[in-house]
């Protein structure tokens, strides 16, 4: 008998993902099995893994997201797209338009062939600090980002500031994310991310995408719907002046389906 789980490689915006219906998962799961599996030399190669759980009473589905390097993280909205894509392919019928994650409920929207999730309303957890010379603050968006505005292009200099804000005393011990936001007008903004758990500059990060553009609405007055250029392509964020009805749409496309063993 074959110890194969069938999953799926999806991506959106460069930023991809390895994704299993939790009841097809035969492995058990560890964060030694993840790192093996994400391995883009010797495995299937993906940013992140993806359990998706169809059996919560009220839910569409549960996804729990972990980090290239077997750690668990809260949130991933890139991930969650790719999901829904995912079972839009199967022909999954939903029932509540809501998910849960490690960050809690969220609802979601199919129309027109566009996808988009509620993302938590963000929330600034400092006040603008300096660290390793650098302002910013860190911003909660479902998952933990430090903000900064930045014009910087030169990505081994944006890994470097990244690394050395990422592993900072303030956010020990488990680190979090690093955004760099430039604004291009009211209604566009520019943002690369380091993420923590895969520990290089992103193609995409959707919850970044989000802290940025909170953090940034506070420096200039942003217009929704507003247009969010990562390195890897383009997000619509949709919000109110509270900041607690904000959406996310992009364009997640599913790769392949992969073995898992």
């Amino acid at each position: 008998m074959s110890n194969n789980s069938i999953g799926y490689k999806a991506q959106c915006n460069g930023n991809d993902f390895i994704i299993i219906i939790k009841d097809k998962l035969l492995n058990p799961l560890s964060e030694k099995f993840i790192q093996a599996q994400c391995n883009r030399k010797n495995g299937i190669g993906a940013d992140g893994f993806i359990v998706v759980d169809l059996s919560i009473d009220g839910y569409d589905f549960k996804m729990d997201y972990y980090n290239n390097d077997g750690s668990w993280e809260t949130m991933c909205a890139n991930g969650a797209l790719c999901v829904i894509n995912i079972l839009i392919s199967n022909n999954h019928h939903f029932i509540y338009n809501k998910f849960v994650a490690g960050d809690g409920e969220h609802a979601l929207g199919i129309k027109n062939e566009i996808i988009s999730i509620k993302m938590k309303s963000p929330c600034f957890k400092t006040d603008i600090m300096k660290i390793s010379d650098y302002l910013g603050a860190h911003i909660d968006s479902g998952a933990k980002h430090f903000v900064m505005l930045s014009n910087i292009d030169n990505i081994d200099e944006l890994y470097s500031i990244g690394q050395s804000i990422r592993y900072d005393k303030h956010f020990a011990p488990s680190g979090l994310n690093v955004n760099f936001l430039k604004i291009i007008n009211s209604q566009e903004i520019h943002v690369i991310t380091y993420e923590k758990g895969v520990e290089e500059i992103m193609r995409s990060c959707g919850s970044g995408s989000v802290a940025a553009a909170f953090y940034g609405s506070h420096h200039k007055q942003l217009k929704s719907p507003l247009t969010i250029t990562n390195p890897g392509g383009k997000m619509k964020l949709i919000f109110n002046d509270n900041w607690d009805d904000v959406w996310l749409s992009s364009n997640p496309t599913i790769e392949f389906e992969v073995n898992i063993n």
